[in-house]
């Protein structure tokens, strides 16, 4: 026990941490609950359940660093957090699936999702190929026997992918991830799912592009995993997007905005708030309202929840560091209580 909390007091030093204690802190959230005896983790429909915490691992790769080096370090500071599930970004850190499946669990951590796909224009994209398509299963069965496979970015498919931000482009790139879906659950899985960014609320007409994706994919095969901060930096609500289409929802990214008119990023031109500046926050410290934007769920133990900071390891625009944002991420969701909010 000491050695960790050395351990820990070191990382909280070299990533920014405003104290060793901020890390330390971090134990506070509730250990995982054991799945209930229906199936579903333990907990109630207005609660997220412990063992669905989850975090989007993008959000501490200064952290982990280049060279790696701080992976182990990064997992232990991210379960004393709170959370409990991991979505890889891509990137297995020079380990094969088996090894980092195995480093992950040793943690007490579960890798339950990752965003396969090309991370640069000048890769080819896996989805796009009966071959690439079945490594991906490999690679997902591999680590934790996803229940669905997808991507986070749209390099590579038709469409919006080569730039054609209009409903015949969105059409195209709806009907290849319907192919990917129908291969995905020929070999097990629940099917595809995409993540957005705040480009595919781009109005056509005055309605969101995204609309296109819902309309145009079968959701026997399609489903999608909505990044919620990237929702309001469109300018949209995420309280209605989930109230009307949640069942095309299987997890949901936890991005917290500020807007600010000296903010570091800009909202894509062409949806409800182009051009506007904004920053990112950590959940719970910008302008999302996060128990009326999930109220809008009936019941809160059917979906995953990944908490994700682009910017949380930056220290000029996130001081504290990303341990801090983790932490900070873990006690909002906690918190969280739906009821009376229907």
């Amino acid at each position: 026990m000491e050695n960790k909390l050395s351990r820990r007091a070191m990382l909280g030093a070299g990533a920014g941490v405003l104290a060793a204690g901020a890390v330390a802190a971090a134990a506070s959230p509730a250990s995982a609950l054991a799945p209930s005896s229906a199936g579903q983790p333990a907990g109630g429909p207005n609660v997220i359940p412990a063992d669905r915490v989850g975090l989007q691992i993008f959000t501490v790769r200064q952290l982990i660093g280049s060279d790696y080096k701080n992976l182990e370090l990064s997992l232990e500071a991210v379960h004393d957090a709170g959370v409990r599930e991991l979505e890889l970004a891509g990137d297995y850190y020079a380990k094969t699936t088996a090894q980092l499946k195995s480093i992950v669990e040793s943690y007490g951590l579960r890798i339950v999702s990752n965003h396969f796909g090309p991370r640069a224009l000048n890769l080819p994209n896996p989805w796009m190929s009966y071959e690439g398509r079945m490594q991906i299963f490999q690679d997902a069965q591999t680590l934790g026997r996803f229940p669905y496979v997808g991507t986070g970015s749209q390099i590579g498919f038709p469409g919006p992918g080569a730039g054609d931000y209009t409903k015949d482009g969105f059409k195209a790139m709806a009907e290849a991830f319907n192919q990917c879906g129908e291969h995905a659950v020929s070999q097990g899985f629940g099917g595809f799912f995409y993540h957005n960014h705040d480009r595919e609320f781009m109005l056509d007409n005055g309605v969101p592009l995204y609309n296109v994706l819902l309309e145009n994919t079968d959701p026997r095969y399609v489903k999608f995993e909505v990044d919620l901060g990237w929702v309001s930096v469109a300018g949209e609500d995420p309280y209605w997007w989930i109230k009307n289409h949640g069942d095309r929802f299987v997890a949901f990214h936890i991005k917290d905005i500020k807007w600010d008119p000296n903010g570091n990023r800009t909202a894509a031109a062409g949806t409800r708030a182009g051009g506007k500046k904004f920053r990112f926050a950590d959940a719970g410290k910008g302008d999302v309202d996060w128990t009326r934007a999930l109220s809008a769920i009936k019941d809160l133990r059917d979906y995953r929840f990944f908490l994700e900071h682009d910017d949380a390891g930056d220290l000029t625009l996130n001081p504290p560091g990303s341990a801090n944002t983790v932490w900070r991420g873990c006690s909002t969701l906690e918190r969280i209580n739906t009821s009376g909010r229907k």
